[in-house]
């Protein structure tokens, strides 16, 4: 039938379709060789062996347990303390008589064949981190103790722990596998892949060759040398006992494949059947040659089945069992087991492959019945080379070749026959490289110890051991690690595997270990149950034929668990790994063929079964066995040579001269810092010494009594230069300066004793020193000797004009003239001294006892015989000595005439000012006008007196208005005009009863001193030492008067009110006193300082607690104690408080917040005082850091630097490398930078103290300046993450970043230079600087700049306020010398030591501005400006800028300004006036009101400020301004009361609802200002008092 032609059309589809893929599939393939079959890599970690449970068997897994764990405390506690010491078990049970071999024919192949297998399958050998210590007490008898000491300890370190076991007894320790149980090549390609891949070749498949050139030739080759320093265990070789680098080793894949010469022999063996095998291959598979992986894992796939067959089917039988006919050996239950076979024992449900089979290593196997090879290792290994001739095997013995080698231990023998294994140990490589075919020769025929319970000496008294313990007992030591690992008793382990208890009597059938048993029984004290380890019991059930029946249950339990558990195991097919005859080609490859494949060793050299050596029928029977130290011979060689005896080391050797160096050195740093501080003072104060030194100028001068000299002032005042004037008229000899402005005078016109001339005999012979009478010396130095003694001519000729004797020294140097010379600081001392016994006797109950409190009785006898020159009586009134009214009061109280004024003088003109009656003061006033005693003032002397109190201040008024005064009082006296002025009259001008009471209250008496004087009949103690002082002010009708000719006051009823602070009368209560002000005052600062600080020690309790609980598993602090938990803490410290002085550097940044609401709340203005405060809190925690790791370096330095690894984990070094003390303080960065900081913290606070910055403030900037290394270093510091992560940054970006912001800001203004354009020489040491006004410099009156003077150092700055105001064209600071760079830019600005006509004063930096001005003053209709101190100098600013608003054409609410200066003198701040009385002059709309308050009184002894007091009501009383400042500001002596001051104010302003308070001064003030208006707040009908204030 035929088909439809849809039909056909689908068959022709379908058949191209077919067509289609199968090209696809042959293009697809025909990159790849053909029939290559795709395998399954097996994981080199040994996870997902087991799919059904991936992490079985993989790497870090837990070792089971068979047996419950019996921990002493069931959790993780060692058990077996009841037991004996591990020590005496080892010399009781298992020593003996060595030398012994093996009664069924094991060799040393089968031996360390073994070894080689447990580093197959298991590694536990890493202790846990952080370390601890079992350690194993040695007794006093012991061979390791020969000194017999009581704390001699060998060191054992517990195993790596399942972190999250051990917790509770449910869940207890549970130690680790490092590597795979699976017998899957870790030996030979790594634990790893990174490991297998820098071992590789990556060329033909092979192992990396140490020779490219031996390729070809398996047998020669060797692995590549270990230049990359693979981390292979790396103890020190005990014989050596040094540490040795680890390139000295091969590139092999067991990590641990180096500890003796025989377990790496079976290194290189299996390493070149790998080549071989990949070479093999390469042959077989010509599509394989050029695919290296391909080769490799096909080479690795077979070595490693290869492998098992060995382990499994020719090494475990021979291990377990050999009957006597050494050919019959434990049966091993077959892979498959046959269906028909009528299984019933234990081993039943082991068959094929089973997922549900864990291939774990168990506890009982690793601890103990794995380490029975202990008993038959031999203590060394005979060297045999290869057999000559074609002898039989019967006459073999005459060729065997047995060689010898050379030894190189002193006192032992030059060469020997055999390889000790003692001495061995690691020092594996050279014997292996030399003689590999020789030692595997020797591993066939020496036979092993026989089976026993005894163990040779080179594994129980010479095993290796770390530096510190040379050579330890490993019997010891697996008894203390199965205790250590929580195993229980011999016969519970016995039960657990389905055996039966055993006592003492049937321990063991060998007759030979009978009496070890016996003795074992005897150290127990005859316990009925032998509570026996594990280790020692298992290997006293040894036989002959092999291991008793508890650990051959234990060995093959073990291995038949992990060939079935092994989903890769060679002869499962279900993984597709090999066929039935590749598996048949695995079972026929032996390790006797391996060898002969791999090595030259041939045939006729080795027996077939290398495991066994049958004598008489196999090659070379060994000569003798080797016995331990038995001093044996053959061919006149020893067999053997002698084990090196234990040693010890301590790890801080080497490094105790380099610890104390270090910390002594740092700790000297500091004395050297200060001694290099102290040294450049000197230095730079005799700079200052020379440059005060001027040259005097060599001017022509006509006249014969004009001189141009230099005159030294002092030791410590800079030298001027001067000109001298002979006034033959006055009888006087004048001194003033270039600008002829006066400085001294000389007044010789009473002068009755010798004038002494002094002459310099030494260098230029040009200085001339004057001596007069009660005068300070006067000390010039000329240009040249003949300067000088043209002046001392005319000096002598002037003295002889005026009669005056004198008296020529010549044979004085120089230096003894400065030495001798009395100075102006000198006589200061005195003079200060003679005022306060003054002002103190003024005011004594007991005027004739001149006995003062620290002030000696020589300094009183010659204090009372001080004599006052009018300029110093002038100095002391702080008014110029050419005054009349100076020249009137000293002739006055100059009662002798002597020209001078002593104590008693001066005391009784004192006492009358301070608490003499208003007659008795008027008294005074009068008798210093009636100059010629006649009891009446004329109109003209009258007039002189008030011109010469206007004088004074540099004031004047004109003759009119001086007639119009004059009126005005003759007609208050009712007197003619002009007609001459009687006493009586003249009380009626200042003493009548309305300014009596001013008079009379006008006193400095004190009741804490008993000060007297007329009362207004209150008692002293209840009458308040207060004084009302009014305002005058001029209104209309006062104007009017005024044109009339008149003067009239008018009271306001605004009240400044002041009292007298009264102070405790004791000690302990003025303490008290001053701490509760203190507390009261500075509570802002005190509740930010307290904060700061329980934050700071928040921060130092965290880590000083994470470390000492959090972190105990990092096991620091138990190598250092709790002082890591102290330094780590201290350091936290560090880092938060170093950070925080960023922010208190950040000036524009506090700049801005104080203009916010923020600065209510923070003290902005202590930002300075805090940085010193944290500063000082940053310094105690940096000694209680590095004094904290001095210790702990001392601990970490002591010890092994093996422990130290698992401690600081970020620190790797070669393994031959000791981290010493000089390791870890200048090799790490951590270290290194550790000292760098410190010196860097040394020198900053070096120069940071108050010394440094008066002497050497440059030298104090520039090395706060390394402030950029130290947050550098810092943050390196802790990148070194030596202990922890770097926390640095947590507390350091956030500053930083405010204050580089910060820091830009700055840099932004402060490079541009600024022409000064005038510089004033002030009084009291101020220099007045006016500069052009930067373009865009915008800046609010109050605030302040930062400046450098170009001539003193462009980096150099120091924080001043402006005294000019918003609106001027420039910029002006008032800047007061009281530090040597102030003092240096006073010099700098001195035109008149310049020097030259032309000079132009030197350019100045600013950066600013910075601070906050009180701009909401006109807001107000009220304000008041309260200034304190130097808060005082922001103001000078703000009140040009009030006046200069108030003169715009612009309304704005305000409408009186009320200025409260309060200071303790005005001493300091004299220039001050010269703004206020230039704001009084411009002020038209009498805006501002000043008042001044001079609150220093007797206690400070300040005779200007007392004066001030006497006087100054006189004068304001007839002028309307200050006596002494020519100002209308009224001066009050006292603190304000801001209260009541402010309360009547309201009285004065009724309709003002709001004043507006700012002030600016010390907290105390500003805290009584703010008090004052909260309770005027509190009161009703008064106006809202809103206070705005800054500190200072």
């Amino acid at each position: 039938m035929s088909r439809s032609p849809c039909r056909r059309t689908m068959d022709v589809s379908y058949k191209r379709l077919l067509l289609f893929f199968g090209v696809l599939i042959i293009l697809l393939d025909s990159g790849y060789p053909q029939h290559e079959e795709e395998f399954e890599p097996i994981p080199q970690d040994g996870f997902f062996n087991n799919l059904n449970h991936p992490d079985w068997g993989a790497v870090d897994d837990i070792l089971i347990r068979k047996s419950p764990p019996d921990y002493q405390d069931g959790v993780y506690e060692p058990a077996g303390q009841d037991r004996p010491n591990p020590f005496h078990i080892s010399d009781t049970a298992h020593s003996g008589e060595s030398g012994l071999p093996s009664q069924r024919g094991r060799t040393a192949m089968l031996v360390f064949f073994g070894q080689q297998i447990v580093e197959e399958i298991l590694d536990v050998q890493r202790p846990g981190c952080p370390r601890e210590f079992f350690n194993i007490p040695v007794p006093k008898d012991h061979r390791f103790n020969p000194n017999n000491l009581d704390n001699l300890q060998m060191p054992l370190q517990r195993s790596r722990f399942n972190q999250r076991t051990g917790q509770t007894a449910g869940n207890p320790r549970q130690q680790l596998n490092e590597i795979t149980p699976f017998i899957d090549g870790t030996l030979f390609y790594g634990p790893g892949k990174a490991w297998t891949d820098a071992i590789r070749e990556f060329k033909h498949g092979y192992l990396k060759v140490r020779d490219p050139n031996t390729y070809d030739d398996i047998k020669s080759q060797f692995p590549a040398n270990n230049d990359i320093r693979l981390p292979f265990a790396n103890p020190p070789p005990p014989a050596d006992h040094f540490l040795k680098p680890v390139s000295r080793f091969f590139r092999l894949g067991n990590p641990r494949g180096f500890e003796n010469p025989f377990l790496l022999t079976f290194g290189v063996i299996w390493f070149r059947w790998h080549n071989f095998i990949a070479k093999k291959l390469a042959e077989e598979n010509v599509a394989w040659r050029g695919n290296d992986e391909r080769l490799f894992e096909e080479a690795r796939r077979r070595v490693i089945a290869h492998y098992q067959k060995i382990v499994m089917y020719d090494w475990l039988p021979r291990w377990l069992h050999i009957d006597t006919t050494l050919e019959k050996f434990f049966e091993i239950p077959s892979y498959l087991r046959d269906p028909s076979e009528n299984c019933t024992g234990r081993f039943c449900a082991f068959n094929g492959y089973d997922s549900e089979i864990h291939p774990g290593i168990s506890q009982e196997f690793q601890t103990a019945a794995m380490r029975f090879g202990h008993t038959l290792v031999t203590p060394g290994i005979w060297i045999r080379g290869p057999t000559t001739g074609n002898q039989t095997r019967m006459a073999h013995q005459m060729d065997c070749n047995w060689k010898n080698l050379p030894i190189g231990i002193p006192n032992q023998p030059h060469r020997v026959h055999a390889i000790r294994l003692c001495n061995a140990y690691w020092n594996s490589r050279e014997p292996v490289d030399n003689m590999l075919d020789d030692i595997i020769r020797g591993l066939s025929s020496t036979l092993a110890e026989k089976e026993d319970h005894i163990v040779v000496p080179d594994l129980r008294e010479h095993l290796f051991g770390p530096l510190e313990f040379s050579r330890r007992d490993l019997v010891a030591i697996n008894i203390q690690r199965g205790r250590e690992h929580g195993l229980t008793d011999f016969n519970s382990v016995r039960k657990a595997f389905g055996l039966d208890a055993v006592d003492w009597s049937n321990l063991t059938t060998n007759r030979d270990i009978r009496p070890a048993v016996e003795n074992l029984r005897n150290l127990y004290n005859n316990a009925s149950n032998p509570n026996l380890d594990l280790f020692v019991g298992g290997l006293l059930e040894t036989t002959d034929d092999g291991p008793g029946p508890l650990f051959r249950s234990i060995l093959l339990d073990q291995f038949m668990r992990i060939r079935h558990g092994d989903r890769f195991w060679f002869e499962n097919k279900g993984n597709g790994y090999f066929n039935d005859d590749e598996i048949q080609d695995i079972m026929n490859v032996t390790l006797h063929s391996i060898i002969l494949n791999v090595t030259n060793v041939t045939e006729n050299d080795i027996q077939e079964d290398v495991f066994i050596h049958r004598n008489y029928t196999d090659p070379c029977d060994q000569p003798n066995q080797l016995t331990a130290d038995s001093n044996l011979m053959h061919d006149e060689l020893f067999h053997i040579e002698n084990c090196t005896s234990l040693q010890h080391y301590d790890y801080f050797s080497g490094s105790g001269a380099a610890f104390v160096l270090t910390f002594v050195g740092l700790g000297l740093c500091v004395p050297g810092a200060v001694g290099i501080m102290v040294c450049m003072a000197k230095i730079r104060a005799k700079k200052m010494q020379r440059g005060r030194q001027r040259r005097a100028p060599h001017r022509p001068n006509d006249d014969p009594n004009v001189f141009t000299a230099v005159e030294w002032v002092g030791p410590n005042s800079d030298e001027r230069n001067v000109k001298v004037k002979f006034d033959r008229n006055r009888k006087k000899i004048h001194v003033e300066d270039t600008r002829r402005k006066p400085l001294r005078m000389l007044d010789l016109r009473m002068i009755k004793q010798k004038l002494h001339f002094r002459l310099s005999a030494d260098g230029l012979q040009n200085v001339i020193s004057v001596r007069v009478q009660g005068e300070i010396d006067l000390v010039l130095k000329f240009v040249d000797m003949e300067e000088r003694e043209k002046f001392r001519k005319n000096l002598d000729n002037f003295l002889v004009d005026l009669q005056i004797e004198r008296e020529l020294h010549q044979d004085f140097d120089e230096k003894r003239i400065y030495e001798n010379a009395s100075t102006k600081e000198e006589r200061q001392n005195y003079l200060d001294k003679f005022f306060r016994v003054i002002c103190l006797q003024a005011f004594n109950k007991n005027p004739g006892q001149l006995q003062i409190e620290g002030i000696s009785g020589d300094d009183l006898n010659r204090i009372s015989k001080v004599q006052l020159t009018r300029t110093e009586f002038a100095d002391a009134l702080g008014l110029k000595p050419n005054s009349v009214f100076v020249r009137n009061m000293f002739m006055m109280v100059d009662k002798d005439n002597s020209g001078f004024v002593g104590f008693q003088e001066f005391l009784d003109m004192f006492v009358v000012l301070s608490s003499g009656d208003a007659e008795d003061k008027a008294r005074l006033i009068f008798n210093m006008y009636d100059i010629k005693k006649q009891g009446k003032l004329s109109s003209r002397d009258f007039a002189r007196m008030i011109q010469s109190m206007l004088d004074l201040s540099d004031q004047s008024i004109s003759s009119t208005d001086m007639q119009a005064l004059l009126s005005a009082m003759y007609k208050s006296a009712n007197m003619p005009e002009n007609s001459d002025i009687d006493f009586e009259t003249f009380s009626k001008l200042f003493a009548s009863d309305e300014y009596e009471s001013t008079l009379r209250k006008a006193t400095l008496g004190i009741e804490a001193l008993g000060s007297e004087g007329k009362s207004d009949g209150k008692s002293a103690m209840a009458r308040k030492r207060t004084t009302f002082f009014e305002s005058y002010r001029m209104d209309d009708e006062r104007k009017q008067n005024k044109e009339n000719g008149t003067l009239q006051r008018r009271n306001t009823r605004v009240k400044i009110k002041t009292t007298i602070a009264e102070l405790p009368k004791s000690v302990m209560g003025q303490r008290l006193y001053e701490l509760t002000r203190k507390i009261e005052n500075y509570r802002l600062q005190i509740f930010w300082l307290t904060l700061y600080i329980l934050v700071t020690l928040g921060i130092f309790l965290e880590r000083a607690f994470y470390y000492s609980f959090e972190r105990e598993h990092a096991g620091l602090r138990r190598i250092a104690g709790y002082g890591v938990t102290v330094t780590r803490g201290a350091a936290s410290v560090m880092m938060f408080t170093y950070s925080s002085l960023l922010v208190t550097m950040s000036r524009n940044t506090i700049t801005f917040l104080r203009e916010t609401f923020l600065h209510r709340f923070i003290p902005f203005d202590s930002a300075h005082a805090m940085h010193k405060i944290i500063a000082m809190i940053a310094l105690l925690f940096t000694v209680v850091h590095c004094v904290g790791h001095g210790i702990n370096l001392y601990h970490i330095s002591t010890q092994a630097s093996s422990d130290l690894n698992c401690i600081f984990r970020e620190y790797f070094r070669a393994t031959d490398v000791l981290a010493s003390f000089q390791y870890w303080a200048f090799q790490t960065i951590t270290g290194f930078t550790g000292i760098l900081l410190t010196l860097i913290v040394i020198i900053i606070y070096v120069f940071a103290t108050p010394y440094a910055r008066k002497n050497l403030f440059n030298a104090f900037w520039i090395t706060h300046s390394l402030y950029i290394l130290l947050y550098i270093f810092t943050v390196m510091h802790g990148t070194g993450r030596l202990v922890q992560p770097p926390l640095f940054q947590n507390y350091f970006y956030g500053p930083l970043f405010i204050y580089v912001v910060d820091k830009f800001i700055s840099l932004s203004r402060n490079q541009v230079e600024i022409d000064v354009l005038s510089a004033d020489l002030l009084p009291s040491d101020v220099t007045a600087l006016k500069f052009k006004r930067p373009i865009n410099f915008e800046y609010r009156s109050g605030q302040w700049v930062r400046i450098a003077c170009v001539a003193l150092g462009k980096g150099e700055y120091h924080p001043f306020t402006l005294t000019s105001a918003p609106h001027e064209d420039y910029l002006s600071l008032h800047i007061r010398a009281v530090g040597p760079w102030t003092t240096n830019l006073r010099q700098t600005y001195d035109a008149n030591k310049a020097g030259s006509e032309d000079w132009t004063p030197p350019k100045v930096l600013i950066d600013g501005p910075f601070g906050e001005g009180h701009q909401d003053w006109y807001k107000f209709p009220v304000a008041v400006l309260v200034g304190g101190g130097i808060g005082v100098t922001p103001f000078a600013s703000i009140l040009k800028d009030i006046v200069f608003k108030t003169a715009q054409p612009i309304r704005f609410p305000c409408q009186k300004v009320y200025f409260l200066w309060v200071t303790r003198t005005q001493k300091q701040f004299e220039w001050l006036t010269d703004i206020i009385r230039e704001v009084e002059e411009k002020d038209k709309r009498d805006l501002v009101s000043v008042h001044i308050f001079i609150t220093q009184f007797q206690q400070k002894f300040d005779l200007r400020t007392t004066m001030l007091y006497i006087c100054e009501r006189h004068f304001q009383k007839i002028a309307g301004k200050s006596l002494f400042t020519g100002l209308k500001a009224i001066t009050h002596f006292g603190r304000p009361q801001f209260q009541e001051f402010l309360e009547s104010l309201h009285r004065e302003h009724p309709e003002a609802k709001q004043v507006g308070v700012f002030s600016c001064g010390p907290p105390p003030m500003t805290l009584n200002v703010d008090k004052a208006c909260a309770e005027a707040n509190k009161k009703e009908g008064l106006p809202a008092y809103s206070h705005h204030f800054e500190n200072f």
